[in-house]
């Protein structure tokens, strides 16, 4: 009978193996693409035979939603602080959106899509990144209608950038920075305005 060490020793090198294999699940995605994404080429990444790869998973779905949750796990962490403004808010925004590896997570949006058992593996993984984007778009700092019009306005925008970052291997765009000065201005002059006492209750 296996002791209370062993057992540890072999779950420390379960979880070892499975977070190599979810990050390289993560490279793989943003390197090639959803099409790309094979069990044989996350093995050949990480060194293990297929049979040890569904010692650890069932599926390279079930392996690819794993991958998304520690990725999502790790962007929550990096933005924990709530954001005081309008423009710490667009930043909080484009520090998840703006990542190059949010674009394993359009990789994952896309191609669920069209396939309904992807989306039940997928969906509430990919769900949780929505939340992500939002988590500091509603609170004191966007109180007023117009500041809310702004920032789902600023989001749409910075998703529409990321979707060209996935055509271009994650890569940043050529017209990014001028796109994103100009959204950081503009919520630099919302935030500036006065804000009124009936304007705090909208």
């Amino acid at each position: 009978m296996p002791t209370p060490t062993t057992r540890r020793a072999q779950s420390d090198r379960s979880a070892t193996t499975k977070a190599a294999l979810a990050d390289a699940a993560i490279e793989v995605l943003i390197e090639k693409g959803w099409a790309g994404a094979t069990a044989i080429e996350v093995c050949n990444r990480v060194g293990l035979t297929r049979g040890a790869f569904h010692h650890h998973y069932k599926c390279l779905p079930e392996l690819l939603a794993d991958a998304l949750r520690r990725l999502y796990a790790e962007m929550v962490h990096t933005g924990a602080r709530r954001p005081e403004n309008l423009v710490e808010v667009i930043d909080s925004m484009w520090a998840s959106i703006g990542n190059p590896r949010f674009k394993a997570v359009i990789e994952a949006w896309l191609a669920m899509a069209n396939d309904s058992a992807l989306q039940a593996e997928i969906g509430p993984v990919v769900a949780e990144f929505a939340t992500l984007v939002n988590l500091h778009s509603e609170g004191p700092v966007t109180g007023k209608t117009e500041h809310r019009d702004f920032l789902l306005a600023a989001r749409e925008t910075m998703i529409g950038l990321a979707l060209g970052r996935a055509t271009t291997g994650g890569k940043p765009l050529g017209h990014e920075r001028k796109v994103m000065a100009r959204i950081r201005a503009e919520a630099t002059a919302l935030d500036r305005e006065p804000v009124s006492r009936s304007s705090r209750n909208e």
